[in-house]
């Protein structure tokens, strides 16, 4: 597999901090791949989302893009390789209308007009939202807007993209909406995908789960592997998913596999369970 990320012993404290933000943090992310970053709030996973995208500059160790180690000469260049979709898509609303938003990020590429018009057209037709484009933004559902700010990011044409608890807002028809479109989207575009999370629930349709805490990577597995971990997440300031510790309550109750559930999975044991009893 091809490495898109290759973080090297990298470290960062702001400034009066009494400890690391990041502490000697080394992580390769490959090509196409879905990563879950999921850590409680201080962990460093935001901070390590800033280090990435070059808002910071770390104290030490190095960070490489598509084999490129980011410096000061083309921290511009690697930045037009990734694109961030943050948690409240009404920071990113610029626009009076959804295609003006859309476009924001190319008119910052100085792509030509015609060209724009293009390219905003078929992101919007990425995101299923091509029939609100002239809509004011703010009108928009929740899950909309998060929809559009996808599709900002998708038309600036990206290798990366970086979901920073951008779908913690939405409910959960929402959410489970605009992580199955991610979903699609990585692999019709080929995208590589990094999803920061505190909520352990939303890193199902990810192929590897990150744990961090202090700075350190913790645990590094398939969502399985971390979500078979169950309470100890509590160490880590996490919450077991729920299905987890439905099967919990119910284990004295009723004969479940061991191994972690999804949801899906649950009913049908449980369905399969109510048919013999």
């Amino acid at each position: 597999m091809e490495k898109i990320i290759s973080i090297k012993d990298l470290n960062y404290t702001y400034p009066d901090a009494k400890h690391p933000a990041i502490n000697n943090l080394s992580l390769d992310i490959y090509k196409n791949e879905w990563v879950s970053i999921v850590g409680k709030n201080g962990s460093g996973k935001s901070t390590l989302t800033k280090l990435i995208d070059g808002l910071i500059e770390a104290e030490s160790g190095t960070i490489a893009i598509d084999g490129q180690i980011i410096n000061e000469d083309n921290i511009w260049e690697a930045r037009t390789k990734i694109g961030i979709v943050f948690q409240n898509p009404d920071h990113q609303f610029v626009g009076a209308t959804v295609e003006d938003d859309v476009a924001f990020g190319l008119e910052n590429q100085g792509i030509p007009r015609d060209k724009m018009v293009t390219e905003v057209d078929e992101a919007l037709k990425l995101v299923k939202m091509s029939d609100f484009k002239k809509r004011d933004p703010q009108s928009l559902s929740g899950g909309q807007k998060q929809r559009v700010a996808i599709a900002g990011v998708l038309a600036t044409k990206p290798q990366i993209i970086i979901m920073d608890e951008s779908t913690s807002m939405l409910d959960p028809d929402g959410r489970r909406t605009v992580l199955n479109l991610v979903q699609q989207l990585r692999q019709e575009q080929d995208l590589t995908i990094i999803s920061i999370t505190h909520d352990i629930e939303e890193t199902e349709l990810s192929q590897r789960i990150v744990v961090i805490n202090d700075g350190k990577i913790v645990q590094d597995g398939k969502p399985v592997e971390i979500y078979d971990l169950g309470s100890n997440l509590r160490k880590f300031g996490l919450e077991e998913p729920f299905t987890n510790k439905l099967i919990s309550t119910l284990g004295d109750k009723l004969k479940l596999p061991e191994g972690y559930l999804n949801e899906e999975e649950l009913k049908q044991q449980l369905w399969k369970l109510h048919s013999i009893m």
